[in-house]
């Protein structure tokens, strides 16, 4: 399936009320900076914060499907996060693993950023054979762990580096659509 990615803008945060039906989700998906229901006020606060990309991801057909952020960090690091495939009825068909090939892509298309990397859960097994898949790996980083109600979950740092990026075999087209995308 080829995929786009276009500016998430605030109207957009009725998908998210319609793909998170509850608290558990939201954290596994944006960790806590949003608190269950998410709601347009706080995704306009979210939208505020101009070190961030945050990007709708549609189908050819105009079908909005996910959504991704990318936010640039210290040391020529580019952070992926809230990565989310919303439609429950094409998770686990590898249109995550195209949603990671093109976000990996478009933070190497900028000549600053050497390295990539996310937090995933640790119970999370999906996402990381994903990310794995794509050429991430758990960096050095020792894990972190927060509370939910009465379960602790841990947290992995997983990276890709750029030299890692440029020995993976796959097609490294990007489509985006209303970004300013400086080289």
């Amino acid at each position: 399936m080829e995929l786009i990615l276009k500016p998430f803008n605030v109207y957009d945060w009725k998908n998210l009320e319609k793909w998170v039906s509850n608290e558990l989700e939201l954290i596994q998906f944006a960790g806590t900076i949003f608190s269950f229901p998410v709601d347009q006020k706080q995704v306009e606060n979210y939208l505020l914060d101009s070190n961030r990309e945050v990007f709708r991801v549609e189908t050819r057909n105009n079908q909005i499907i996910g959504m991704a952020e990318m936010s640039l960090e210290a040391n020529n690091v580019a952070k992926l996060s809230r990565v989310l495939i919303g439609e429950n009825t094409i998770r686990g068909k590898g249109i995550g693993t195209e949603l990671i090939k093109k976000m990996i892509t478009y933070a190497f298309e900028k000549p600053e950023v050497n390295r990539i990397v996310l937090n995933v859960y640790s119970w999370n097994i999906g996402a990381i054979k994903c990310y794995k898949k794509v050429g991430f790996y758990q960096s050095d980083k020792p894990m972190t762990d927060i509370w939910v109600g009465n379960d602790r979950w841990k947290i992995i740092e997983m990276e890709i580096r750029r030299d890692d990026f440029c020995n993976k075999n796959f097609d490294k087209k990007i489509y985006t659509e209303g970004f300013n995308n400086k080289k």
